[in-house]
This record gives structure tokens, C-alpha cells and sequence, in this order.
């Protein structure tokens, strides 16, 4: 595979930046029952406005429905982020709403709702038991920048923008794949001038990596370099893709000298990858990362390249189950 462009990245994106196909329970629902009359559907849509979470506009997916005390719905996301009922200002919105919970369950099954992501450009239309499996695979879904967590881009937008965003805001790097040994290599750089991380007392992130190929465009991964201020190295890969496909994910982290072909001295994590949701302190309980002391990567500092990484992305367990990228010989 050839070096990509920045406009082949997204050309090849737009054809390939899915994570599985669509199964028959999340493609567009195009009828309701053909037994319906007008007066019917006309009633289930009035349904459907009474049971509108104020906070998000959407109809909840399932249970539990949360409202005030004067009834007012609030769905199971929303009620978490909210202090007070947001119609009538009521500050009990912990009651559980059984009549809105049963009517979703019985009256509303069999009626079609849009995703939620529709204005992001979603076309799907499914019956509520199936629209909330394919909300959470969705590629127009919101998803945050991964320079979030180091708080260097706030930016939260529809998943298949991602990449656009990253490659024109340059807020995280973006590494190709190498061609012919298709693997994932770059370096990790020290301070300009006079500094060195080596002394510094305060954490120190590098922007994340976007790891970009024509086969890793669909699992949407990159991976996370940073020391903490004491002297520690953590290294991992986290992914956006859905949990069932991030489950199937195995990634090789070779931490080396720059441009020294030999194994010998280096590094390697071999493991799962972590989600793009998923807290530091869930992270390292999963021990899903290469973990080093300065002392250790010091060995690898030329001048004022700290270290050079390889990184191999693999897809075991699925149909396929063939390895997305190679690590050299």
C-alpha cells in the first residue's frame, strides 16, 4: 500500500470508515403495520411528544424513566446531569415514571423512531428495542476529540468527522502506515532548546496518534504517550470502535532506540486496547498498557528524539480473523 494523502485518507474513509455492516435490525424501517389507520399513528405521535425528554428532545430508548413530581419526563441519560426538573424548575427528579415506562414498553413497540444522531446526517428508523443497539455503533454518534483528556481541543462532534477534524485542526498526530511492512512507526521528542521531561515535577502529554491505514480507518484508533510527574512512562492504544469489535483488537507496542533494526534492548507490550471512554484509573486496573521508568527510556534518548515506537494492530475472533498489520522482520 502506497504512502496516503491527506485527501486519500479522507477519500478512503468515506468508502471503508465503517465498523461492521449493517445487520437487518439497524437498517431504515420503512412502513409501520399496514393495519394502522390514520387516527392511529396520529395518536402514537402525540404519545411521543408527551413522553419527549425536555433535556436531549428524544424519546427514551428504555427504562428506566425518570419525571418531577408533577410528571414531567426525563430520561435515564439526562436525569444524572440535571438538578431540577427542567419545565417546571421542581428539584425531586428521581421519581421513577412506571406509566411512561409501561407505555413505552407496550404502546410505542411497535412504532418506528428516528436515531437520535439524525442531525448529524443519520438516516436509520428502526422500532425502539432495536434503535438503541445501533445508537451505540452509530458512525454519526458524538464523540469527544482524543486530545480531550490532555484538555488541548474541546471539540465534540459526529464520529465520521473525526478524522477531517484531526487532520485540520492538528490536534493529535497522524501517523500512515509504512508502506510494504505496513506497521506504524514514529519517535517521541524531548523539550527544545535547554529543557529536558526527564526533570520536570508535573505531568507531560504528548498529542495523541491517530493510526491511520486503510484497514485501521475502521476501528478508529490511536495511541496515548505520556509521563507522570513521578518518573513514570505509560504508552496504550484506545479505540472508538463499539465494545463487541474493540473486544477483538490486539496491539504490539515496541518501545526502541531510534533506528535500530535489532529486537534486542526494546520494550513490548502485547494486549487489548482500551476504549475511547474509559478512565486513566480503568485503564491501568486492566493493565492494558506499557508501562516504563525514566530510567529506562533514557537508554533510548538520541539527542533529543526520546524513543521511537512500532505499533501492530491485529483483528482476532471475527470472521476474518486476520491481522490488519504486520510487524516487520
Amino acid at each position: 500500500m502506497s504512502d496516503l494523502s491527506e485527501e486519500e485518507i479522507l477519500s478512503q474513509f468515506a468508502l471503508n470508515g465503517q465498523f461492521i455492516p449493517e445487520h437487518e435490525d439497524t437498517k431504515p424501517f420503512t412502513s409501520v403495520k399496514q393495519q394502522e389507520t390514520n387516527e392511529d399513528r396520529k395518536r402514537k405521535a402525540e404519545q411521543l411528544e408527551w413522553m419527549e425528554c425536555p433535556v436531549c428532545l428524544e424519546t427514551p430508548r428504555r427504562a428506566p424513566i425518570y419525571s418531577c413530581k408533577k410528571g414531567h419526563i426525563i430520561c435515564k441519560d439526562c436525569q444524572p446531569r440535571v438538578g431540577h426538573c427542567p419545565t417546571c424548575r421542581d428539584k425531586h427528579v428521581d421519581c421513577r415514571s412506571l406509566i411512561a415506562e409501561k407505555l413505552l414498553e407496550t404502546t410505542l413497540k411497535d412504532y418506528p423512531l428516528h436515531c437520535k444522531f439524525r442531525v448529524h446526517g443519520c438516516s436509520v428508523q428502526d422500532l425502539v428495542e432495536n434503535l438503541e443497539n445501533h445508537e451505540t455503533v452509530c458512525m454519526f454518534r458524538s464523540v469527544k476529540c482524543p486530545a480531550n483528556h490532555r484538555g488541548a481541543c474541546s471539540w465534540m462532534g459526529p464520529l465520521n468527522k473525526l478524522i477531517q477534524h484531526v487532520i485540520q485542526v492538528k490536534c493529535a498526530q497522524v501517523v500512515k502506515a509504512k508502506p510494504s511492512n505496513s506497521y506504524f512507526v514514529s519517535t517521541i521528542g524531548d523539550f527544545s532548546q535547554d529543557q529536558t521531561v526527564f526533570s520536570k515535577s508535573t505531568p507531560t502529554h504528548w498529542k495523541p496518534v491517530m493510526l491511520i491505514s486503510q484497514e485501521a480507518l475502521k476501528f478508529f484508533c490511536y495511541a496515548i504517550f505520556y509521563r507522570d510527574a513521578s518518573g513514570y512512562w505509560y504508552a496504550y492504544v484506545r479505540s472508538f470502535a463499539p465494545t463487541a469489535v474493540m473486544k477483538t483488537l490486539r496491539v504490539d507496542i515496541r518501545i526502541k532506540k531510534m533506528g535500530v533494526a535489532s529486537d534486542h534492548g526494546q520494550f513490548v507490550y502485547t494486549g487489548g486496547v482500551a476504549s475511547s471512554e474509559a478512565s486513566e484509573q480503568e485503564i491501568r486496573e486492566a493493565g492494558d498498557f506499557l508501562l516504563l521508568r525514566d530510567c529506562q527510556v533514557k537508554k533510548f534518548q538520541v539527542n533529543k528524539t526520546i524513543m521511537e515506537y512500532n505499533i501492530t494492530l491485529s483483528q482476532v475472533g471475527s470472521e476474518s480473523a486476520s491481522e490488519i498489520i504486520s510487524i516487520p522482520d
